[in-house]
């Protein structure tokens, strides 16, 4: 196998992508270490599953090319009506793209993209800082270097201000697009907490590549102590990173424990005081009311009154679907942007994909049932029905202290946590007779990828 035949390969739970030409030098794979060569005993850097859960990327090198060549960075491709045009250029827009050309390599495709389309895996900014990672590491490919591979054309800096679905058309800051299909890929962003006090806007809120970069030079400034809002699944892991990095750090949330929507009390109250050895201060039952400036440091006081220095305030409050653009354009709108189990939305020819998209009521925001639904919208470009399947993701949270693997039940609401006798570190759901999810921690959690497969098949 010669140098140009090199292969990838993609871990679906977290996007990580491993390129035989790279290897993994930080886990001893040297570059140019072939799949075949890789140690069973690896594991996923971001996420911690094995080898064997790794998938093979499509050759989209020598794929078919498109009909019209790919654009640099500011082409003026103005789409047409047998366009698929995907705005957004985060993991769902990525994903569908690479999904239609392995399905069609004939397809004219653009993508457009109000940012530089950077490809990236999102899941390793919460695990960055403590490996050492900047900004610049974590870029795996550019947009125009991605857009060539797949024989498509892209514009990035391009921001759509409206689309008209009975035309076909975007507006965009640089002119108009005219679509056939149409994938919203708009991701979602930060949810915004009240918040009083003359430094309120110095709160970070990282959800992408562009913040992280903002997030790691404000750390470089000499910041000590970090301050995180919200305990959930982002919250938890950069409180665990940071505090690898030598941060002292605190976190504030209202619930009991880290990981309340996703653990069970007895589970999270271990990782809680697993993390808080490592010198992580929990700040429950409380919420952030005002940041001050104050002698070139924060001052922090909570709901109850305490007050503290900080010198960092990161936000991880959890995440809001962006709808303003399809409620804009008449798209039907709940949690996110309406779609039937075909990933259609309420209007004719335009899909949703991702953390933007509401899949009969409910959002999917892992990479893993991203995946998936890309390939369910290449299928129905190609006129066949293949059904997004809603099973529950197999989530990794990426706590070393305290490795976890979670598959949480589809539907909660009388189900309850079972210790798995004989099996320390093995929580079971249970849907009557019907085995429903599991959580498993420690030695165990690296076993989540075939147990998962025994549920979902």
């Amino acid at each position: 196998m010669s140098n140009a035949e090199f292969r990838r390969w993609v871990c679906d739970a977290c996007g990580y992508i491993y390129n035989e030409a790279e290897g993994d030098p930080d886990s001893g794979l040297a570059p140019g270490t072939r799949y075949e060569d890789i140690p069973d005993d690896w594991m996923c850097p971001l996420c911690g599953l094995s080898k064997s859960d790794l998938r093979l990327l499509p050759e989209v090198t020598q794929a078919p090319v498109a009909r019209r060549a790919p654009l640099a960075k500011g082409g003026k491709c103005r789409g047409g009506d047998d366009y698929v045009v995907i705005v957004g250029a985060g993991v769902a827009g990525w994903s569908v793209a690479e999904a239609i050309r392995e399905q069609d390599g004939e397809a004219p495709i653009l993508l457009v993209s109000a940012c530089e389309g950077i490809s990236y895996p999102k899941p390793a900014l919460s695990t960055a800082f403590a490996h050492g990672k900047s900004a610049d590491d974590l870029i795996e490919i550019d947009a125009v270097a991605h857009a060539q591979q797949l024989g498509m054309e892209v514009r990035t800096e391009t921001r759509v201000l409206k689309i008209d679905t009975a035309k076909k058309r975007l507006t965009t800051v640089k002119g108009g697009i005219q679509y056939g299909k149409l994938i919203l890929a708009l991701g979602a962003q930060q949810r915004e907490l009240p918040l009083e006090g003359d430094a309120a806007d110095s709160v970070l809120r990282v959800n992408d590549l562009m913040a992280y970069r903002k997030l790691r030079a404000r750390l470089d400034q000499g910041a000590r102590h970090v301050t995180i809002l919200g305990a959930g699944l982002i919250g938890t892991e950069f409180a665990e990173d940071l505090s690898a990095g030598g941060f002292q750090v605190s976190v504030i949330d209202p619930t009991d424990y880290p990981l309340a929507s996703l653990l069970p009390g007895s589970v999270g109250q271990q990782l809680r005081q697993r993390l808080q050895e490592k010198g992580v201060e929990w700040l429950f039952h409380r919420t952030l009311d005002r940041l001050e400036h104050n002698a070139g440091r924060l001052r922090a006081t909570l709901s109850d009154g305490e007050a503290f220095e900080t010198d960092l305030v990161i936000s991880a409050a959890g995440l809001v679907a962006n709808t303003a653009l399809a409620d804009k354009a008449g798209l039907a709108v709940n949690q996110g942007i309406a779609t039937d189990a075909l990933m259609r939305t309420s209007a004719n020819d335009v899909y949703a994909i991702g953390d933007c998209a509401a899949v009969e009521g409910t959002v999917f925001a892992y990479i893993e049932p991203i995946r998936r639904q890309a390939q369910t919208i290449a299928s129905g470009l190609r006129g066949e029905a293949r059904p997004f399947d809603s099973h529950p993701p197999l989530v990794r949270v990426k706590t070393p202290s305290f490795p976890l693997t979670v598959c949480p039940p589809g539907n909660a609401e009388g189900i309850s946590p079972v210790l798995s006798e004989g099996e320390p570190g093995r929580i079971d759901y249970y849907d009557g007779d019907r085995f429903a999810g599991f959580v498993l921690s420690d030695e165990l959690a690296g076993t989540g990828a075939s147990l998962y497969r025994t549920l979902v098949g």
